[in-house]
């Protein structure tokens, strides 16, 4: 794997943001302020996602991963669409209204969201163009392999 990556870091690292997750998620609970409440508990959140994504990768390292089908590709790519452009909505807005606001308070809220919807249009765009690309087979492509790609083209080797 290189690079000292291992399914034993990951693994240790989900459990880390996990718990760091479950603190934070308390903190939010007790404190009364609307906006550092919703602060903890949005952090607390992205921190779970953490831990489902270091998991993932373990999952990833550990045992071999289905191809995408036609019809889940087709899917996955239909409902990524849909949410490029509107994670691209939610950035005009949230900029736009980042450039009316003067309270301090209020923009580091609103950058906070900004910034997210950002990396969120990114990865999925990164989605779409590597991820589901690379995991996809197609009927052609198996077809390819067994019959044009294969030295007997589909007949027992000999």
């Amino acid at each position: 794997m290189g690079s000292g990556l291992s399914v034993e870091m990951f693994s240790d690292m989900s459990d880390k943001e996990k718990i760091y997750a479950e603190a934070l998620l308390k903190l939010g609970e007790k404190v009364k302020h609307p906006v550092l409440r919703a602060v903890f508990l949005a952090i607390s959140q992205d921190s779970l996602k953490h831990s489902l994504l270091y998991r993932s990768l373990v999952e990833f390292l550990s045992s071999v991963q289905p191809a995408l089908t036609q019809e889940e590709y087709k899917a996955v790519i239909e409902e990524v669409d849909k949410h490029i452009e509107t994670e691209a909505q939610m950035i005009r807005i949230a900029r736009e209204t980042l450039e009316k606001v003067d309270d301090p308070r209020i923009k580091l809220i609103l950058s906070a969201i900004l910034n997210d919807e950002v990396e969120h249009h990114k990865v999925l765009v990164d989605i779409k163009d590597k991820l589901a690309k690379i995991e996809f087979v197609s009927e052609e492509d198996l077809w390819n392999s067994i019959w044009r790609d294969s030295p007997w083209h589909g007949t027992p080797g000999g």
